[in-house]
């Protein structure tokens, strides 16, 4: 049965949904599924479609704006008794168009490199892939104080130029992670974060870094790393981390045997959910 054959209608979830989401989840990943933990929350922010047939909830995805003003979709999940008959081809279209109206020029999401049935669909809904990458974490804990690297509100242009020349921006096709979202680098974001004082940079180093939010009852901090070797860069971000007292690190590396080496000798951890991210891009 094709996509055209089903009577398929889309609405945003609502407080009354969440029963019907949480079953979705269990169905389409297990009871261990992450969304679940933060299900009503994503359904506040009411970002949360849903794809239905009669009163059936049969598959959903989670639209966010991003910092450059692009669209992100995330947690896509379908029943399994419903896929490969155009689920989530058929939410891809129907978050384009409130997405389009939002301002958005393009949309981006990311796949597991093993995920086959999640890369068909991105790949069928005319995404194309821009870049890979790979998550790590680690906590910290220090004593509160003033971090030695410094966060500067604001740097010169072509102090920005340079950074968009990084190495690691260049692994990653100009894109990189801003908290959960990957994002197009450009002078105006960079001087944007610089504002936020959340870039840091020193003669040897430059990255960004986020201010601490809770997330999964933790103080968390993403972290982007832009200028300087690998091993002492990451170092500076731990240092950044401990300043903070008790905090959780994560960020995005581009996927490269070398980095990731690096990086679990600093301390980081190589996610199992995101050891291999595929960044897709569709213009909308």
């Amino acid at each position: 049965m094709s996509l055209f054959d089903i009577p398929l209608a889309v609405r945003v979830a609502n407080s009354r949904d969440y029963g019907l989401v949480a079953r979705l989840c269990k169905r389409a990943v297990g009871p261990g599924d992450y969304v679940l933990d933060i299900l009503k929350q994503v359904i506040a922010d009411k970002g949360l479609f849903l794809a239905c047939s009669n009163d059936e909830v049969i598959g959903m995805v989670n639209f966010e704006e991003c910092i450059d003003g692009s669209g992100w979709l995330g947690m896509a999940r379908t029943d399994p008794d419903w896929r490969r008959r155009g689920v989530a081809l058929f939410l891809q279209q129907q978050v384009a168009v409130h997405a389009r109206k939002r301002g958005a020029s393009h949309l981006r999401l990311w796949v597991f490199s093993k995920n086959k049935p999640s890369l068909l669909a991105a790949k069928k809904g005319g995404f194309r892939a821009v870049c890979e990458a790979s998550h790590f974490s680690r906590s910290v804990r220090g004593k509160r104080s003033s971090p030695q690297i410094t966060a500067f509100p604001l740097i010169s242009g072509e102090s920005v130029k340079s950074l968009l020349r990084s190495p690691y921006l260049s692994k990653m096709n100009g894109y990189f992670a801003y908290k959960w979202h990957f994002v197009k680098a450009s002078e105006e974001l960079l001087d944007e974060l610089a504002r936020k004082g959340e870039l840091r940079t020193d003669r040897e180093s430059s990255f960004i870094f986020t201010k601490p939010e809770m997330s999964y009852g933790d103080p968390y901090s993403a972290f982007v790393l832009l200028r300087g070797s690998t091993e002492p860069t990451l170092r500076q971000v731990k240092q950044v981390g401990q300043s903070y007292g008790r905090l959780f690190l994560g960020g995005y590396l581009p996927y490269d045997p070398h980095l990731i080496s690096i990086a679990q000798k600093t301390g980081f951890k190589r996610d199992s959910w995101g050891k291999h991210c595929i960044v897709f891009e569709k213009k909308i």
